[in-house]
């Protein structure tokens, strides 16, 4: 344990007391100060590096970059990593070889001579340090295709890990839904043995729907009787408003009922022109065939059946095909299903699947290959790479313990806490917070921060907290900042099929300290998944997912704490080069930190087009150019102090090697090739590492940028 780490009684902070104390004891661990005789104005020199969201593709991107700053000294002056989804790939990967005990050589890793991914190709560089990182990028470069690596792991394994959530999801909610439809035959409420058209009058449910539209026809009229009343304002604003809520809901309620209400004239239909079982099973294939394309086109914009209309026409097929497949088994083996040996038989099954939702959703497969290919192991001779058992264990909160002559930035692993149910209507609104994993701290701002080695138990691990950094696809997630999936179908339909990357973590707050050893129930919590109702920051447990829901650049903690200088590598796709991402961290920082950016223009990282007045090319590969790929902007912060913020974006640009040239002229996408593709071979890895390297190499020449690093030192590791 660290000096700091004793001296840190801390367990809890509230999400007003981040300067007080918070903030405070980070500044103790990075500096290794004593906090009792903490340097003032230690805070005012800070040096931030940010690596955004995008995939394998912004992580490849920002380890070029970072080869750059390493080789030219300006890694070792930065004091905190902050990392978003796909970013975080390689940040871990940072903080996971500067975490270990000894590297591959046997020394220390840190960030100045024994830097693990030093730019050092072929044989030109034959010392130990060199054939280490030809190793670990050989080892990166080779598996980049992680989700499906080889060695037995394959797309047949990630196809079985989905079919099998799929189907135990499925199971999950199938047993109960044929019981209740169990129950409704048995007191009445829906009656198969009626036959012909006498269903038509032996169906209670159907006369409930009648009657509650009834009801809602009658608080119509009322309603517009009372219009002709002169009430206050104040109260006549009340009435619409109950009125509205009210009948809303009601309005749900008679779908539902007239939904199920209808499973015997349906069935008497079917049964009457095909087999009833073929007709539900083929009703539930078109609703499942339909749910699948509404998953995979997140946009549709281009398509003449736009996934607003897509969306809640496959949820209702399938939902519907479902229940008249419940029908016709309750029809059919109704003493079966009734008897109390087969509901044992169900709650016995029902029981075994409510099990921890965290370890059958795709989580897992997806952590264990990131883990795989960014955190591996070092065999005796130090030169290839096993398993990643020992990263299996990694708690978080023993990472980023600086020893001597050892130093790595603090790393700040951002995710968003869904908060599409909160009585917040700010948070609400956005969909989400920004939730905080660190080897000190975890929680947000409306949680509170928790002490990570207490949180969970001190279980929390690195490998986890990079998987939930990047749980881009969650039933309540859209990209870009926008926080939630704005199709409530689509939504539902992940949860149901168990598509779901994201995590469901105890919340921090102390009122809910007991839940930490507990498992998240799947049948509870992925039916709040499904209908959106506890999604919020109140709940035992939140759920987090991918942080580029709510901010892509990872910036937003590093404007929290007022660092001086920050340079952030976009890594996002951005092909209309328009800049969403920086416009979202742009809106929020200003509205929950009342922190001003000020950019120069744009324009010089987008390309131009390679053809002069006379339609003659400009250059020999016939490609578009940028005439730089970074700028340098300024941070007005609240409290009337400023910073620099170092903008680096993935674009091409003049003097690049000429395979890069050659690749976009392959791959007219590069360097904005869709998030999707997370199946990277080595000409396509080589392409945006070098991209990376070219542009840092090109930022670290600037005159202006040279003497403003000259007056940061490196950062002093602390002793243990």
């Amino acid at each position: 344990m660290s000096k700091n780490e004793s001296n840190q009684a801390t367990f809890y902070v509230e999400g007003n007391e981040f300067e007080e104390k918070l903030f405070p004891e980070e500044l103790d661990h990075i500096l290794g100060e004593d906090p009792e005789h903490r340097t003032p104005g230690r805070e005012k020199n800070l040096v931030g590096l940010a690596f955004s969201g995008g995939g394998i593709r912004s992580s490849t991107f920002s380890l070029g970059v970072t080869q750059a700053l390493a080789e030219n000294g300006w890694l070792s002056k930065i004091h905190y990593l902050s990392t978003v989804s796909g970013g975080g790939y390689i940040g871990s990967s940072f903080t996971w070889l500067f975490s270990q005990v000894k590297g591959f050589s046997g020394k220390l890793f840190n960030t100045e001579e024994n830097f693990p991914f030093k730019k050092a190709l072929g044989s030109h560089a034959a010392d130990a340090g060199a054939k280490e990182s030809r190793s670990l990028i050989r080892h990166l470069r080779q598996g980049s295709n992680y989700l499906t690596p080889g060695g037995g792991i394959t797309g047949a394994s990630l196809l079985a890990v989905i079919l099998r959530g799929t189907i135990l999801s499925l199971l999950t909610f199938a047993i109960p839904l044929v019981l209740i439809i169990a129950a409704l035959v048995h007191y009445n409420f829906l009656d198969p043995y009626s036959g012909g058209l006498n269903v038509f009058f032996a169906n209670q449910l159907l006369d409930l729907a009648a009657a509650l539209f009834g009801l809602f026809v009658g608080l119509s009229l009322l309603y517009g009787v009372a219009s002709r009343v002169h009430f206050s304002k104040v109260f006549a604003y009340k009435i619409r408003r109950y009125f509205e809520i009210f009948t809303g809901r009601l309005l749900k309620v008679i779908a539902c009922v007239l939904i199920v209400g209808s499973l015997p004239i349906s069935y008497y239909f079917l049964t009457t022109v095909m087999a009833a079982p073929e007709a539900a099973s083929g009703i539930t294939l078109a609703g499942l065939v339909s749910a699948i394309v509404s998953i995979m086109k997140v946009k549709n914009e281009d398509s003449k059946l736009p996934l607003g209309i897509i969306g809640p026409l496959a949820l209702f097929l399938l939902v519907y095909g479902i229940l008249l497949l419940a029908y016709w088994a309750v029809d059919q083996y109704f003493a079966e299903i009734w008897s109390w040996k087969w509901y044992a038989i169900a709650g016995v099954v029902m029981l075994s699947l409510t099990v921890n939702i965290n370890y059958i959703s795709i989580h897992r497969y997806y952590r264990d290959r990131l883990m795989e290919l960014f955190m591996p192991n070092k065999d005796q001779k130090g030169v290839s790479f096993s398993s990643a058992s020992e990263a299996n264990g990694a708690r978080l909160h023993k990472m980023c313990n600086f020893r001597d002559g050892v130093s790595g930035p603090y790393h700040l692993i951002n995710t968003n806490m869904v908060t599409e149910d909160s009585r917040n209507q700010k948070l609400s609104g956005r969909g989400g917070a920004n939730f905080l994993l660190s080897p000190l701290y975890c929680g947000s701002e409306v949680t509170g921060w928790r002490a990570t080695r207490e949180y969970m138990g001190g279980k929390m691990n690195l490998a986890t907290a990079m998987a939930i950094s990047g749980a881009a696809a969650d039933p309540h997630g859209a990209p870009g900042g926008e926080g939630l999936t704005r199709n409530r179908s689509v939504s539902l339909l992940m949860a149901l099929f168990n598509v779901r990357l994201g995590y469901w973590a105890p919340n921090p707050a102390p009122e809910h300290k007991a839940v930490f050893t507990n498992s998240p129930n799947w049948f509870v919590h992925g039916l709040r998944e499904m209908i959106g109702f506890g999604l919020n920051e109140r709940g035992r447990y939140v759920h987090i997912a991918d942080g580029g829901h709510y901010e892509n650049l990872a910036l937003y903690e590093l404007i929290r704490r007022r660092v001086k200088t920050i340079i952030v590598c976009d890594g996002g796709a951005d092909p209309g080069y328009t800049f969403g991402d920086f416009a979202n961290f742009v809106e929020k920082v200003r509205v929950d930190f009342g922190a001003d950016i000020k950019m120069p223009s744009f324009l010089a990282m987008c390309p131009k087009p390679d053809v002069d007045e006379f339609g003659n090319r400009k250059n020999p590969y016939g490609v578009d150019l940028a005439e730089k790929g970074y700028i340098k902007g300024e941070i007005s912060y609240g409290d009337g102090t400023t910073g620099v913020l170092i903008y680096i974006k993935t674009t091409l640009i003049g003097k690049l090697p000429k395979d890069i040239y050659g690749y976009k002229s392959a791959h007219p996408e590069f360097p904005d090739e869709t998030t999707a593709d997370q199946f990277f071979d080595e000409k396509q890895f080589e392409a945006y590492r070098e991209l990376g390297y070219c542009i840092g190499k090109s930022m670290m020449k600037d005159a202006g940028l040279k003497k403003w690093f000259a007056g940061f030192k490196p950062v002093r590791a602390q002793t243990v």
